[in-house]
């Protein structure tokens, strides 16, 4: 409606011959002329309406016309709202795509295989997929490449019109943007390095290991401590325990048999001193051997349990990566998921690669494509683990509901083409 305004038209109105024997369902009135315009709900088109309209000479005074469309605006209007809002949408959206032949800025990011920039050069699945809404369309456009981080800000301050990046569709973006329907669906995918051993080497390894070692020589300690203070208490009269300082050592052997609940029974304390902290020592000793033995647990299952990943909430005990302004990485940061962000996915293994993150998030398009198609042998080192619970919904992206609705019928066309297909084929993104 503004849009018509803004051309120069009177708000439409609705016409009708008295006792409703004709009708005309929208004028549109300017300085000029009085326009009719009939809609019907299907191919059945007759001119009675207009040759009513005409023989009742409405029009023929076109002063009078406009006088006469003065007094029934504000009926006219609603009536006219409820019934051509379809008729509305189809007017201006053409006002804004035909009327000042406009050039459409259509922003693009480097994301195989959807988006593939190389020298310059713009091709992929999207690339394809566009140029074939475009020609039905008959858009005249331009490709304007932007970093992952800077599509969003371009989209709301009206750099580009529509972005065919690969976007998942999110609450995240805000109310700002407006999305096609989704022409890709994905998973979000997790890259970790794959350190796969049996189990005894694993259990070798981790017996080794330093926090394992610590924890026995903190066990030593205490039972150390334990078997000095026994064989003080008990050395006296307790023939058990030798009264030479190398007693010590059958102090230290009774806490270590009592403590693993083994009870040999060749040395036991006699004396009350002796008896009472063989007692506390003794309820003691339950808990650090439960205690121990979860801690024996965990250290020899750490690294499979690290190498674990079953869904998104795993990603918050590692150190994790992905790339910068992209939606997987939008998605991350909005389930508070702390992220080291690199520039492309090529950047992202490589640091994993090195150990600098735990894991490496993307979609699993992308990561497949890349593995695929650059370093098969990668997959020897790197595995990679979908989440089917978290999936990715791929669209376009504009800040002009209108442009969206435009696109949306023959996106759908092109989606249950057999062309489609084939393009999926030809990015290896099915078999």
């Amino acid at each position: 409606m503004t849009s018509l305004l803004a051309q120069g038209f009177d708000i439409p109105n609705y016409w009708t011959l008295q006792g409703n024997k004709a009708e005309v369902d929208f004028l549109i009135a300017n300085k000029l002329a009085v326009i009719p315009i009939e809609v019907k709900s299907d191919r059945r088109i007759s001119g009675k309406c207009f040759d009513e309209y005409d023989n009742s000479g409405f029009n023929d005074n076109l002063s009078k016309t406009l006088k006469v469309l003065e007094r029934f605006n504000i009926k006219s209007v609603f009536y006219m709202l409820r019934r051509f809002s379809i008729l509305l949408s189809i007017i201006i959206s053409s006002l804004i795509l035909c009327a000042d032949e406009k050039k459409l800025t259509i922003g693009v990011t480097d994301s195989p295989p959807f988006i593939i920039i190389d020298d310059g050069k713009i091709s992929g699945l999207t690339i394809d997929l566009w140029n074939s809404i475009s020609d039905s369309l008959n858009i005249d456009y331009d490709f304007v490449i932007a970093d992952n981080d800077k599509v969003i800000t371009n989209i709301t301050e009206g750099k580009i019109n529509i972005s065919i990046a690969p976007m998942m569709v999110s609450s995240a973006f805000g109310s700002s943007t407006f999305f096609t329907q989704p022409f890709y669906i994905s998973n979000i995918c997790v890259a970790i390095e794959d350190h796969y051993e049996s189990g005894f080497v694993t259990v070798i390894k981790n017996i080794f290991s330093f926090s394992f070692l610590k924890t026995i020589g903190l066990l030593m300690l205490i039972n150390f401590s334990i078997g000095t203070l026994i064989w003080l208490a008990e050395r006296k009269d307790n023939p058990a325990f030798s009264k030479k300082i190398n007693g010590i050592v059958d102090g230290f052997w009774w806490a270590w048999v009592t403590m693993t609940t083994v009870g040999y029974g060749d040395k036991s304390p006699q004396s009350k001193n002796g008896k009472i902290l063989a007692t506390i020592w003794m309820l003691v000793a339950i808990l650090i051997i439960s205690g121990f033995t979860a801690t024996i647990s965990s250290e020899l299952t750490t690294h499979r349990l690290q190498n674990n990943v079953t869904n998104i909430h795993d990603l918050h005990k590692m150190k994790v990566g992905s790339v910068e302004g992209k939606s997987s990485d939008i998605y991350l940061n909005y389930k508070h998921i702390n992220t080291k962000q690199y520039p492309t996915v090529e950047a992202g293994v490589e640091a994993l690669k090195k150990g600098e993150i735990d894991a490496f998030v993307d979609d699993g398009a992308s990561l497949n494509y890349y593995f695929n198609k650059k370093d098969k042998n990668l997959t020897k080192k790197i595995k990679l683990i979908e989440l089917p619970n978290n999936k990715e919904y791929y669209c376009f992206m504009s800040s002009d509901p209108l442009l969206v609705n435009e696109i949306n019928p023959y996106l759908l066309s092109f989606l249950e083409s057999e062309q489609w297909n084939k393009l999926l084929k030809k990015y290896g993104l099915i078999e």
